[in-house]
């Protein structure tokens, strides 16, 4: 009854939990259309040595009960209580993509695996849509420092022991995060110091039930000597089986996959603890962790490291975890410790991969941004465009589509020049459409703007986005050169005037030349009428020499030089812009003559030869009536033949 509040899709399952015992589905709210991942597990599917109303109670149920009491942002987050209806248990979470036990090669529990009950990690049973995830060094710094932040809070704050620290009951998230579940041999300890009994039994356990038995208590790979062989144990428990997680996923990550071998008899639990002492086979662990970690994985309870001070080892002295852990915490910064953090952050983020960026980085951002507060949204849009750049077009559409949509909204200048200072790689990613409902509108608030930078910088982009051909024709033509025209125009500053002349001499070749000579030329000549200035006269003279080498002696002839002479002699101008634009002047001159004459002298040569011909022809009396009947003979025979018709 409770899946029917959902959409889900069991074709795509991982699992996880005590024994793997949990399947979970990737589904979503059929109401709020949110996406949630769906745990099930029935209790006819257990194994028969632990298919007990005390194991369905005190373990599976009791994992799933506390997960909804537990608040740790790197807790599993539970959005629906568990359902127990005829002994299937449903859970519905936040999304998780998969168990860390599942990326190590452990398929139990995931539909379609035909050893479903084995007990091996092998890689290639992992389907397709696992095997492709890869985890990365950062990956593993990253979701480490997660546990520690959650275990410590558990033993400091929640006096509590974990119990089973385990790939299988950390769960990672489609953003990335590692988020720890798996609390059915939990216990209350009051301190972190104070041991409990352990009351699970970890054999030896008859041969022909020991797969079934081991299914049911914490694995031996991570569990803790004194708790497996001791029967008494603290919170350093949890040190131990966080070390061991660490060990086993810097192997696989580092050496081609390779992990130790399971470990699923208590005799030869007893023997690796023996020779633990002995040195480690460290291949593929970071020089930087090796030591800390050797502290976290001794025998005895209390020569063990500490978990705060793992965060404090080398291994963390890494910018970009730092800034993980940093965004982690922002929240709970003052506003101003906030803003000085996110003007740094953009010269970080070129420093992550493009999936951590997005994955990791941008959610963090995210949150941030919904807090709506405008000058927190300020600094974010930076660092959130700059991640933007290495996204491909579809997440570019989910993500930052909707920011876009909001800051144009604003018309705030400095809102829009963040947008300006990333319009390149904005424009890339948008559709002509888009453009024109977006960034077209935002270069228009840029030109419209009474700061002199931020036109200036509009009419740059304006000028690179034209030549590189990314701007829709029409939308060039009808709204972004008027703005320009009318900023060339005045009334305004004169450097901004003069700019816009010169992106008017950066744009007009783009256009045809009716456009050019109805419009262009009109502009050039109405935005030198009033306020002439040094810098708005070399501007449109070097505008008009372009002009006039574009559209010919008859236009320059016609419409420039007329309005370029008079110019010469204003008073504003200095001895070397006279002498510059005369030379400008001269050359215009010079087309127009050149042309000129040329057109002279192909129509007196055209002239004399049409005259020469009709003079010979009134001269030639050299013809005859003879010659003339012979002429029409010839063009008799060559005409079609006659048919006589007979009366």
């Amino acid at each position: 009854s409770v899946l029917k509040a959902y959409e889900w899709n069991n074709s795509h399952g991982a699992s996880g939990g005590v024994g793997m015992l949990w399947q979970t589905f990737p589904g979503k709210d059929r109401k709020t259309k949110q996406g949630v991942s769906i745990f099930i597990v029935q209790k006819k599917a257990l194994p028969r040595a632990i298919r007990t109303e005390e194991f369905w109670e005190n373990v599976i149920k009791k994992d799933a009960l506390l997960l909804t009491r537990m608040r740790h942002p790197h807790v599993l987050d539970v959005k629906r209580a568990p359902h127990d209806e005829r002994g299937v248990l449903v859970l519905v979470t936040e999304p998780v993509v998969c168990s860390l036990a599942n990326l190590l090669g452990d398929t139990r529990g995931i539909l379609g695996n035909k050893d479903g009950g084995g007990t091996g990690w092998g890689k290639n049973a992992l389907p397709p849509y696992l095997s492709n995830i890869k985890l990365t060094a950062l990956d593993l710094k990253n979701g480490l420092r997660q546990l520690v932040e959650c275990l410590d809070f558990m033993h400091r704050s929640g006096g509590m022991v974990h119990g089973n620290v385990c790939p299988a009951n950390i769960y990672l998230t489609p953003d990335g995060n590692w988020k720890l579940a798996g609390f059915g041999f939990s216990c209350k300890t009051g301190s972190m110091q104070n041991k409990v009994d352990s009351k699970l039994d970890f054999g030896p356990f008859d041969d022909k039930k020991t797969a079934d038995f081991v299914r049911g208590i914490p694995e031996y790979n991570f569990a803790a000597p004194e708790m497996v062989l001791n029967g008494r144990y603290d919170s350093r428990a949890d040190i131990f089986s966080l070390a061991q997680v660490a060990y086993h996923l810097h192997r696989f990550v580092s050496t081609e996959n390779k992990i130790p071998l399971r470990i699923s008899r208590l005799d030869d639990y007893k023997s690796w603890i023996q020779n633990l002492h002995r040195p480690l086979v460290l291949d593929g662990i970071p020089k930087t962790l090796r030591k800390y970690l050797a502290r976290m994985l001794a025998i005895d309870p209390a020569q063990r490291a500490h978990l705060t001070g793992f965060l404090g080892s080398e291994y963390y002295n890494d910018v970009l975890v730092r800034t993980l852990r940093y965004l982690d915490k922002l929240l709970q910064t003052d506003m101003k410790t906030r803003v000085q953090f996110l003007r740094q952050l953009p010269k970080v983020i070129a420093l992550f991969d493009a999936k951590s960026a997005e994955m990791k980085v941008f959610p963090k951002l995210l949150v941030q941004w919904k807090v709506g507060e405008k000058p927190l949204m300020l600094y974010c849009l930076p660092a959130m465009l700059k991640i933007s750049e290495r996204m491909d077009k579809s997440s570019f559409k989910e993500k930052i589509l909707p920011l876009l949509k909001q800051v144009a909204s604003y018309k705030s200048p400095q809102f829009v020049y963040v947008i300006l200072s990333n319009f390149k790689g904005l424009v890339e990613k948008l559709d002509a459409s888009t453009q024109e409902r977006i960034l077209v509108p935002t270069l228009m608030t840029g030109l419209e703007s009474k700061e002199v930078r931020l036109q200036q910088l509009a009419m740059r982009r304006i000028v690179e986005t034209a030549n590189a051909n990314q701007f829709a024709y029409s939308a060039l033509k009808t709204t972004i050169l008027p703005r320009v025209q009318k900023l060339a125009k005045g009334p305004g500053p004169a450097d901004v005037r003069a700019g816009a002349l010169n992106a008017m001499g950066n744009l007009f070749e783009l256009f045809d030349k009716n456009t050019i000579k109805e419009t262009i030329i009109p502009a050039v000549c109405d935005a030198i009428k009033f306020g002439k200035s040094p810098p708005l006269l070399r501007a449109a003279f070097k505008l008009f020499s372009s002009l006039s080498n574009t559209m010919g002696a008859s236009a320059t002839a016609t419409h420039i030089l007329p309005t370029v002479c008079p110019l010469l002699v204003e008073s504003c101008l200095s001895e070397t812009d006279v002498k510059n634009m005369l030379a400008k002047t001269q050359a215009m001159l010079d087309l127009v003559g050149k042309s000129r004459i040329r057109q002279l002298s192909d129509r007196t040569a055209a002239g004399a030869e049409v005259d020469a011909s009709s003079l010979d022809a009134a001269l030639d009396d050299t013809g005859d009536v003879a010659t003339f009947s012979d002429l029409l003979a010839k063009e008799y025979a060559t005409s079609p033949s006659i048919t006589t018709h007979r009366t």
